[in-house]
């Protein structure tokens, strides 16, 4: 990553540089779920095509601002530290994307939910920005400033919160700072900006944890079925070599065909067979992306992960990311997420 510690011209103006500003590209979903310091994510590709990913982020006095955009539809599977709380809202989108339930347009503000992982579809070329915020910061600065005890909000605030207005006035506020300080980074080095910068987004959070409940809108998938498809990615996951039946997942999860393809449907826009065969190709695709070809063969790692019909497999795989897993094999592994030259 690139970290801006320069040497200031003038020391006694300025603070101890401690900031980060750095920017990211992939060509994999993969490699995007690990451009996010602090973040614990898996994300899989679902529709054919040929990712392209860019993340930026800045990170300064415990807070972290990032922006992220995928061309193509992925599922993220997210979660973060406990003492953290995620505030988001989409840039851009084609269509909608889903979160916990919940169906997310340009009018709606993603928040993340204390103590569990969040199951995000996203919709094509999505455009993401967001805020990562300490909960002690937020509560110290509700405290101080308002006067008030924001646990209960926090507690409550769920996945998302269906608002026009204050979607716009987040979106406006995360963007507008993020292109003053990639635009000019060396601002950060000075103490009095971040800080002001940092009092300027926890009262903008603030605000808005207030608003929790007055317009949030329910999940459109309730949190059971919900359960049941985290119940049945496990399953998957832990079983991906072996040839698993919708009958295996009903049987194991104790539901019928029919509300297992609901489930699924509503909270991921894809069936069970074609969300496993996805998480399958994707799996051998990260594989093959790690490994050296002259010590693996793609027949191997296609079984490994349940293939057994290779020119089947091949097809499929060609499909799904544009390329053969041969072609996969033969590129050279590299860094996760290449980085952008520094912008001055």
């Amino acid at each position: 990553m690139i970290q801006l510690q320069g040497s200031p011209t003038a020391p006694q103006a300025l603070d101890a540089p401690d900031y980060l500003v750095s920017t990211r590209v992939t060509t994999d979903a993969g490699e995007q779920a690990n451009c996010l310091r602090g973040w614990s994510q898996q994300y899989e590709q679902l529709v054919p095509g040929t990712f392209e990913g860019r993340v930026t982020e800045i990170c300064f006095d415990g807070l972290q601002l990032f922006r992220e955009h995928t061309t193509l539809s992925i599922q993220e599977s997210c979660q973060i530290q406990d003492d953290a709380f995620v505030i988001g809202v989409p840039v851009q989108m084609d269509g909608y994307s889903w979160c916990d339930g919940w169906e997310v347009d340009l009018d709606t503000l993603l928040m993340h939910k204390l103590g569990s992982e969040s199951l995000l579809r996203t919709s094509n070329n999505l455009d993401l920005i967001a805020v990562t915020l300490s909960l002690q910061d937020l509560r110290d600065h509700a405290a101080t400033v308002d006067g008030q005890d924001i646990s209960a909000a926090l507690q409550r605030s769920g996945s998302a919160l269906r608002n026009g207005m204050l979607a716009r006035e987040m979106r406006d506020f995360l963007v507008t700072m993020m292109a003053s300080l990639t635009a000019t980074p060396s601002m950060l080095a000075h103490g009095a900006i971040r800080k002001a910068l940092k009092e300027a987004v926890l009262g903008t959070a603030v605000s808005l944890i207030g608003n929790v409940g007055q317009e949030s809108t329910g999940p459109r998938t309730s949190v059971g079925r919900q359960q049941i498809v985290a119940r049945a990615i496990d399953y998957m996951r832990t079983r991906i070599d072996e040839p698993i039946s919708v009958g295996d997942l009903c049987a194991e999860l104790g539901v019928s065909r029919r509300t297992l393809q609901y489930c699924f449907d509503e909270t991921l826009q894809i069936n069970p067979l074609s969300y496993l065969k996805a998480l399958r190709l994707n799996g051998v695709r990260k594989e093959l992306r790690l490994s050296e070809p002259a010590r693996v063969a793609v027949q191997d790692v296609a079984a490994r992960w349940g293939f057994w019909h290779l020119s089947r497999f091949a097809q499929e795989y060609r499909h799904m990311f544009g390329e053969l897993p041969s072609e996969t094999l033969r590129a050279s592994p590299g860094e996760i997420g290449a980085l952008l030259p520094e912008r001055h």
